[in-house]
């Protein structure tokens, strides 16, 4: 077994028999799971594993095995909310985060992965139902202890007292782990929660973080590994020429290892052919693929590909039928019959994750066993991916899942993974795979471009009476730029065989086919048009795109034909309480439709996605036409429960970043068949000095948690155009402002 430097015992490497012979107490989830029974807390010696989620070590030192990715959303925390409110401990514990058992399954996906604003709705009875069998545990541990009844025992701050006597749940943690769990424990009532719903409790990572203490995968080092700078081809070219001694030639340099290059690997996710540079250090391999000079060819079509072409075919999509998404009524009669109709095209880019860790894995194959680490948002993906590489079964594979530095979707793949194992299986060593940021931004998979024409017919009384919403763009799904790998793992699944037959990409359609507003007749439409630009889910996925179009176009439609934006909305979701209040709300408190001062204006945007209503008010003003003033941003969710106020303010809060943004700033172009944007001195972020004034108000609700990281900037971009156009008169139909010469100040 590899021995780690630089790390904790947080990595898990020593099986729970190893540390003490307890007894693995879980929730199955039988849907899906790996084909082994992982121990979960693999390096941890003393002390013993409670269950899937808990160890507890003799001086009272808790572990919590969190079942999601912490990449910055504090899901780490908030789960151990959860778990902790029923468990009865003292607030301190360590964050972990183990792979490889069908407890860490994510129930709303049916995989180990962390995504669509599921960790805290997926887990929310997982998590609490397993803190009540472990404090059950530790109580009857304690009575079999002192010989009294279960019911003369309570548990508090990580101890068990009953009467005169009392013991640590370090005390009592081997023989708890002996105890079977109830079925159905009881759980407590809202009224007994101490911490679930309360602020002011530190997050678990903070103090690594501050410290420099966190370890990413990025940070992981063994014993004998080499470091590994790629170069991957631009999209749908080959590998032309490289020049190996020239990479010799540099310092540290090992060995030259090309990926795909005649018959591109099965393996990889859209066979992109690669070059990969070992070395001793990270700089040395990248100097050496820098003195590879790997010269790269495209076929003609490919290479000659520009902003410009891709936007002219997303054109020619929406003159094109398309596939039916939704049909409500009979649209067609509606807008025939309509005394008027309004119609509008708007378009949106191709976009970067740009997480701060950029890509990266660490991969060590012996043989007959693979250990690998890395940051990831889909450490299920891993042991597929792993176990089709090298031929291994999967209980001779285990993947370490690291604090990761950002993911946003982008982390759903696990490609870069797929390179490190193969890196690995050349040298013969241990190899930590690390992409350049321009690598990472320019040459892997991107939001994908789309474009939209919105129609609807009007009657002679002002009533809208027809909704059509037709989109135009690459399928995340169905597109031949698509993950392989993930579309092979759903192969002929009914979510799969349905998007094949009906012709509408799930994602694409996403927040358009499901839109809140009450029109008697709803036509939603899709067609597929692709490119060669790799493409996967961004950060709140087909609504990034759609919640755009849609409420851009509600103002439109609302200016039309005379009606305040706001009120248009209310009269369309009168049917639709949640999402109703969410609306009213905001505005309430947005106070809108009153006095602003001189040159500003107010814009409303509201979307549902997640199964979270969310509303944005925005107040601006424009300088010269082009300088954009945000003065104050006024926000409305209802996420159900709050399980965490604190880091629902912090989501908050990076949502209005990743909005401004999105809005203002961020965008791919093509050029000559490459991304033109490899870096942040080209694909720009707001400045701190830029971040706009917001509050934040959550419907007050008695609901479970529902989500709240990929809702929490889809309404930012219809909501500051509407803004605009209320100011100067001028409409904005396309992402992002920068294009059209304006500016955040």
């Amino acid at each position: 077994m590899t021995e780690i430097t630089k790390i904790t015992r947080r990595t898990f490497m020593a099986t729970s028999a190893a540390a003490g012979g307890g007894i693995v107490f879980g929730l199955p989830f039988p849907k899906m799971g790996p084909k082994f029974a992982q121990a979960a807390f693999r390096d941890l010696t003393g002390g013993a594993e409670i269950n899937a989620y808990v160890h507890v070590a003799a001086d009272n030192t808790i572990t919590f095995g969190c079942p999601a990715t912490e990449m910055g959303q504090g899901s780490g925390t908030s789960l151990w909310m959860m778990f902790a409110e029923e468990f009865e401990c003292k607030w301190d514990a360590v964050l972990d985060f183990p792979t490889g058992r069908p407890e860490y399954v994510q129930p709303l996906i049916g995989l180990q992965l962390t995504g669509g604003s599921t960790a805290t709705p997926g887990f929310w009875g997982v998590l609490r139902k397993a803190g009540a069998q472990a404090r059950h545990m530790m109580i009857q541990a304690a009575a079999t202890r002192w010989g009294v009844d279960a019911s003369q025992c309570s548990a508090s701050d990580s101890m068990v007292t009953s009467g005169d006597k009392k013991a640590t749940y370090g005390e009592l943690a081997a023989a708890a782990a002996g105890q079977t769990p109830p079925e159905e424990p009881t759980l407590k009532t809202p009224a007994e929660w101490k911490i679930i719903g309360k602020p002011g409790f530190d997050r678990l990572d903070s103090l690594l973080k501050v410290t420099g203490a966190c370890q990413y995968s990025s940070d992981i080092s063994v014993p004998g590994m080499v470091h590994a700078a790629i170069r991957m081809v631009p999209f749908g070219g080959k590998i032309l020429s490289y020049d190996t001694a020239a990479a010799k030639r540099v310092k540290g340099v090992r060995d030259v290892i090309v990926v795909g290059a005649e018959a591109p690997a099965i393996f990889l996710d859209n066979n992109v052919p690669a070059v990969i540079v070992t070395a001793d250090s990270y700089w040395q391999a990248e100097k050496g693929a820098k003195a590879a000079n790997v010269q790269f060819g495209q076929p003609k079509e490919f290479a000659e590909l520009d902003s410009d072409k891709i936007s002219s075919a997303l054109h020619a999509g929406l003159a094109a039928e398309g596939s039916q998404a939704r049909a409500d009524g009979d649209y067609a009669a509606a807008v025939g019959s309509a005394s008027d109709t309004l119609s509008a095209t708007y378009e949106v880019p191709y976009m970067s994750h740009s997480p701060l860790e950029t890509m990266n894995a660490l991969a060590d194959f012996r043989g007959d066993s693979l250990e690998c680490w890395i940051s990831t948002q889909d450490p299920g993906a891993g042991y597929i991916v792993a176990e089709m590489i090298t031929g291994l079964p999967q209980d001779q594979i285990y993947i370490h899942q690291t604090y990761t530095g950002g993911g946003f979707g982008r982390r759903v793949e696990v490609e870069y993974l797929e390179y490190a194992i193969e890196a690995s299986m050349a040298v013969k060593a241990p190899v930590k795979l690390t992409y350049s940021r321009e690598e990472d931004m320019a040459n892997h998979f991107h939001r994908p471009t789309y474009a939209a024409k919105m129609t609807a017919g009007i009657d002679s009384s002002g009533e809208v009476t027809a909704w059509q919403h037709h989109i135009s763009g690459p399928g995340i799904w169905l597109s031949p730029m698509r993950s392989s790998r993930l579309k092979n793992l759903f192969a002929g699944s009914d979510f799969i065989n349905g998007q094949i037959e009906s012709g509408v990409d799930f994602h694409s359609a996403q927040g358009a086919k499901d839109i809140g507003y009450n029109f008697a007749n709803i036509d939603v439409r899709y067609t597929q048009v692709d490119f060669p630009v790799p493409i996967v889910f961004l950060r709140g996925v087909g609504n990034t795109q759609n919640a755009f179009f849609i409420e851009s176009f509600m103002d439109e439609l609302a200016d039309h034909i005379g009606q305040d934006p706001f009120e248009l909305r209310q009269k369309l979701l009168a049917n639709e309480p949640r999402m109703l209040a969410t609306l009213e709300l905001a505005a309430e408190k947005a106070n809108w439709g009153g006095t602003l001062p001189k040159g500003h204006a107010q814009g409303i945007a509201f979307h549902n996605s997640f199964d979270s209503p969310w509303c944005d008010v925005v107040e601006l003003s424009v300088r010269g036409g082009k300088r954009v003033n945000i003065h104050k941003i006024t926000r409305a969710v209802d996420c159900g429960l709050v399980v965490n106020p604190d880091q629902f303010d912090a989501q908050v809060q990076a949502g209005v970043v990743w909005g401004l943004a999105h809005t203002f700033l961020t965008g791919h172009t093509v050029k000559a068949g490459e991304l033109a944007q490899k870096n942040f001195d080209t694909y720009k972020l707001p400045r701190i000095s830029q971040m706009a004034e917001y509050e934040v108000h959550a419907v007050p609700t008695k609901n479970d948690p529902t989500g709240i990281g990929e809702p929490v900037f889809h309404t930012m971009a219809p909501a500051i155009t509407n803004a605009i156009f209320a100011a100067t008169g001028k409409r904005i139909r396309s992402l992002p402002l920068n294009k059209h010469g304006m500016s955040l100040a």
